[in-house]
């Protein structure tokens, strides 16, 4: 069992993080030995710790050893949603789903994140690990665009409201369709995304 305070749990937890809402530069090196600093650790969890986020896409292997932070493009975010939302309705139909009592609202990214609860809950609730597992697995990439997102589509509160809505009711017979049509949405701005993603990394306030 894992100790809450291990040194690996704790280079995974921030690493994992960090890596989900794009704070490495893609095609860049990930240096051990400074987030081994930054995260007062040794250097043997930090490097554990990118291995393991290399099986989530989120850390890449480089060709002479060591870690990249992986390029992103157009292709990789559409395989990605397609994936993302297949494992959703696959889970829908899998399984009873019964409305949640989830909190919803109150913001544009307190939405956001309920919405991403309720999909994630939705994959958990078929029982199936391997499920589960693919779910995170193809979602985590997919993270380091919610910053673009939002500054892509200016309706996005409403959407994610809506979604969060239909979660909860007893019936689901609207939520596959808005699904869809949230994933191909997202599917069809890809280049977008991944130009607001750069321009957004591009302005932000270095790290000390």
């Amino acid at each position: 069992m894992i100790r809450k305070h291990d040194p690996f749990t704790l280079a995974l937890d921030s690493l994992r993080a960090r890596a989900e809402e794009g704070a490495f530069t893609p095609g860049a090196p990930v240096v051990i030995i400074d987030e081994a600093r930054r995260l007062n650790l040794s250097t043997t969890p930090v490097r554990e710790a990118l291995g393991w986020l290399c099986g989530f896409g989120l850390i890449e292997r480089a060709p002479l050893g060591g870690f990249l932070a992986p390029r992103v493009d157009a292709a990789f975010v559409r395989d990605r949603l397609a994936f993302r939302l297949l494992c959703l309705t696959t889970s829908l139909k899998r399984g009873e789903r019964n409305p949640s009592s989830a909190a919803g609202g109150g913001g544009l990214q307190k939405s956001c994140r309920s919405l991403s609860d309720h999909m994630l809950r939705t994959v958990k609730k078929t029982g199936s690990a391997a499920l589960v597992d693919a779910y995170e697995r193809v979602n985590s990439p997919l993270l380091q665009l919610a910053k673009a997102e939002r500054r892509v589509f200016d309706d996005i509160e409403p959407e994610c409201q809506n979604l969060v809505r239909l979660f909860k009711q007893p019936s689901g017979a609207d939520l596959v369709d808005a699904l869809t049509t949230y994933h191909h949405r997202r599917m069809d701005a890809a280049p977008l995304l991944i130009l607001e993603s750069e321009a957004g990394r591009d302005i932000q306030p270095p790290e000390f």
